[in-house]
């Protein structure tokens, strides 16, 4: 089985380029989405670390202030961090081997801290995708209404993404990501036949 890390920065499309990716049949695991299952598991420790600023009325953690107090505060990233992504790494893994064990041809990993969670090491190969900062901030303050401010801290916090400093032994694709939905499906395509799934 044959296992693709897709991951680039903030608002970079990585989604986008992973869904398509995976819209040929294959099983894509969203990390983020893994973060928020953590985010539960992980409740009473969070509050313990962070105080109940974080809490929201329904008793779970408010991502909005979490964010806030995190990408402020390089040493509460990284508290979150040892938190939370021991449980998103073993859920992920979990996910793999029973994808493994159906015996599908390939699977994608969504994650844009694929480096710093260290699951480039377990990728076959990786798809970093690159997009100009000026296009990613349009989209966050579409998406995410984020001021310039905000989307700068944001990435300082992301340093580490950078498509030369994988710990793979595959390959490394460079996906270019200018706006353009026929531009992306072309090198999707490219990639899939390339890969062989």
């Amino acid at each position: 089985m044959i296992i693709i890390g897709v991951t680039g920065k903030y608002c970079a499309g990585k989604s986008y380029i992973s869904h398509r990716i995976a819209s040929r049949g294959y099983y894509e695991i969203d990390v983020d989405a893994l973060g928020h299952k953590a985010l539960i598991e992980s409740y009473d420790q969070l509050i313990e670390t962070f105080t109940d600023v974080i809490a929201s009325p329904h008793s779970e953690i408010d991502r909005a202030k979490l964010k806030e107090i995190v990408f402020s505060d390089p040493a509460k990233l990284l508290q979150l961090e040892s938190i939370v992504h021991p449980k998103m790494v073993l859920m992920c893994k979990e996910l793999i081997e029973k994808e493994e064990r159906k015996g599908a041809k390939a699977i994608i990993i969504n994650a844009a801290l694929l480096h710093r969670m260290q699951l480039d090491l377990i990728c076959d190969i990786i798809c970093y995708v690159h997009t100009p900062l000026l296009l990613r901030y349009r989209r966050a303050k579409v998406r995410d209404k984020m001021s310039w401010n905000k989307f700068i801290r944001v990435q300082e916090a992301q340093k580490d993404i950078n498509s030369t400093l994988f710990d793979t032994e595959g390959d490394v694709y460079i996906m270019k990501n200018y706006g353009k939905q026929s531009f992306i499906h072309r090198q999707v395509d490219e990639f899939c036949i390339t890969i062989g799934i």
